[in-house]
């Protein structure tokens, strides 16, 4: 049975400052909607087709998957002031393939997690400027000794953490593994990726278009993307079962067009996490 959940939400001054502005119009309004639908082919576009039908112009989504059948759509809207909010939501809430439907509106014209805490990929989420995390990386390179293994232990266990929670809602497979990541890449605002990796030969390269530690770490002598070489290692040990080494051999940062990273089986005789924690004694 379908319920549609109708939430009028605000935001106080005292969050401003945390959040995206979506821009200023006095005869228009920022209004989210939280779709929890089906998992069906065509479900998404049914959505999307009755949101553009009825001048709902969307500045921002994002997708998240509660169970192998079921899936929640949040986005952002802009809406002309005089459309009755409670009638749009009910369109939404009829429509054959949506389960259920909230929706607020941003009384200061930002866009902010619909959900809190916000959910990626299974664990809690945070929105930061790039810049806050590239800070981190280069107070890491800057002051402490083997930063580049530090970064590459972290990386490496976020990507067998995503590896992990994709395994348990979905199968993977050969010819969905690398797109997946690419998909998650994409997603979450880390760069364009082009994977080639022989499931048999365990070799191939991943190329970073975009990269958003590159793009702001500023120019640099030494390639600067260790944590995502060590994500994708994590993610590919965990879904082939062997230990895969991934380096970054190429980097936007040093002048480059885009960031290039080698995938290669590791020695098996080592295990790769502790490999990397001799590197940062």
């Amino acid at each position: 049975m379908k319920c549609m959940h109708i939430i009028h939400g605000s935001l106080s001054h005292m969050v401003r400052d945390l959040c995206m502005f979506a821009g200023f119009n006095e005869d228009s309004q920022i209004v989210w909607f939280k779709i929890t639908y089906s998992k069906e082919p065509g479900s998404l576009s049914v959505i999307t087709d009755l949101l553009e039908k009825e001048n709902a112009f969307i500045k921002f989504g994002h997708i998240d998957n509660i169970t192998q059948t079921t899936g929640e759509y949040s986005i952002f809207t802009e809406l002309k002031k005089d459309v009755d909010m409670a009638n749009l939501a009910q369109k939404i809430g009829e429509l054959e393939v949506v389960n259920a439907v909230e929706f607020g509106i941003s009384e200061f014209g930002m866009i902010y997690s619909v959900d809190f805490p916000l959910n990626v990929i299974g664990v809690r989420g945070v929105m930061a400027r790039a810049l806050a995390i590239v800070d981190i990386i280069k107070t890491l390179n800057q002051s402490v000794p083997h930063a580049e293994g530090l970064l590459t232990l972290s990386g490496l266990r976020g990507g067998s953490h995503a590896a992990k929670y994709f395994k348990s809602i979905m199968p993977i497979n050969d010819s969905n593994f690398a797109s997946m990541i690419a998909e998650l890449y994409r997603a979450v605002g880390w760069g364009i990726l082009e994977i080639e990796c022989d499931p048999k030969t365990y070799e191939g390269r991943i190329i970073v278009k975009d990269s958003f530690i590159a793009d702001v770490y500023g120019a640099s002598d030494q390639p600067v993307c260790a944590f995502m070489s060590g994500y994708f290692a994590g993610y590919l040990t965990e879904y082939f079962g062997k230990n895969i080494s991934v380096r970054e051999v190429s980097c936007k940062a040093t002048g480059k067009e885009v960031c290039e990273h080698v995938i290669s089986l590791a020695p098996s005789r080592e295990n790769q996490e502790y490999q990397l924690r001799g590197d940062t004694r």
